[in-house]
């Protein structure tokens, strides 16, 4: 389950950096990329901070069974920071409960109050400088995703395979990493791209070719309904008009209706 769910892990990233390059959300995720480098930045001073509450409550709540180890210790802190707390925890010290309802004040002020107006404030203040520049966001993800998105024309065809055929590409490994010679890579790898890419096109030509097959008799009586108004009209157009020459034979039009009337729709099997 483990293996599945790093699978599962990297096929959602995977779509998250396809949408990375479309115009509506590719500047959003580029935005958020550059704000997780400031929550790194702030969870770095935060973990200072959560080290020093949880130190200072080890030396004076040790005595306390929900503050006897440190690991305990930190995640209570931790849970504090975010308003889950208890001060009941403190009514069996010896010395009175008020010193820790003091620390425990102290650290939701620092976490609460403190903290996370700031964290808010520096992704307000990424997000302000970086949405005037969507647009030039949007171009550099594409132009920094061009080097990844090219073929390798030897190892190419171990990553373009869609489930359940990219399969395939696990058993393939073992003979593209035995190959050393340029050219023969080169070949396997021309080779296997196609062998991956068959079953795709297979499908998509057959539902090309059924998809045709079921429009081919509406497309053969709309032909035969225009052909037929056509004639309708060359019938209709004035005697003068037909012999200066510019015009088809109304006998041409005719043949031309019986032709396509028998070998229609046979002509559009065909093409």
């Amino acid at each position: 389950m483990a293996f599945l769910a790093v699978i599962i892990f990297f096929m959602w990233s995977r779509f998250l950096l396809q949408m990375q390059l479309t115009r509506t959300f590719g500047p959003m995720l580029r935005i958020i990329t550059v704000m997780v480098g400031d929550v790194f930045k702030f969870l770095a001073i935060w973990s200072v901070l959560l080290a020093l509450l949880a130190s200072v409550s080890s030396l004076l709540f040790g005595s306390l069974l929900k503050y006897s180890q440190f690991k305990n210790v930190l995640l209570n802190m931790f849970g504090t920071g975010l308003g889950s707390y208890d001060l009941s925890d403190f009514a069996e010290m010896e010395s009175g409960p008020e010193l820790g309802e003091v620390i425990t004040i102290l650290a939701v002020i620092i976490n609460n109050v403190v903290l996370l107006n700031f964290i808010i404030a520096i992704l307000a203040d990424t997000y302000g400088k970086l949405s005037s520049q969507s647009l030039g966001l949007y171009y550099d993800g594409i132009i920094s995703r061009i080097p990844v998105y090219e073929d390798d024309s030897r190892y190419g065809a171990l990553i373009v395979g869609t489930p359940p055929f990219n399969v395939l590409s696990v058993l393939m490994m073992p003979v593209f990493s035995c190959v050393s010679d340029e050219r023969k890579l080169r070949r396997i790898n021309d080779a296997f791209t196609k062998l991956m890419f068959a079953p795709i096109a297979l499908l998509l030509t057959l539902l090309f070719m059924g998809f045709n097959l079921v429009l081919m008799p509406l497309a053969y009586l709309a032909a035969i309904f225009r052909k037929l108004t056509v004639l309708r009209q060359k019938l209709q157009t004035p005697q003068s008009l037909k012999e200066d020459g510019k015009l088809r034979p109304t006998s041409a039009v005719a043949f031309d209706l019986f032709v396509f009337a028998v070998f229609g729709l046979p002509m559009l099997a065909v093409s």
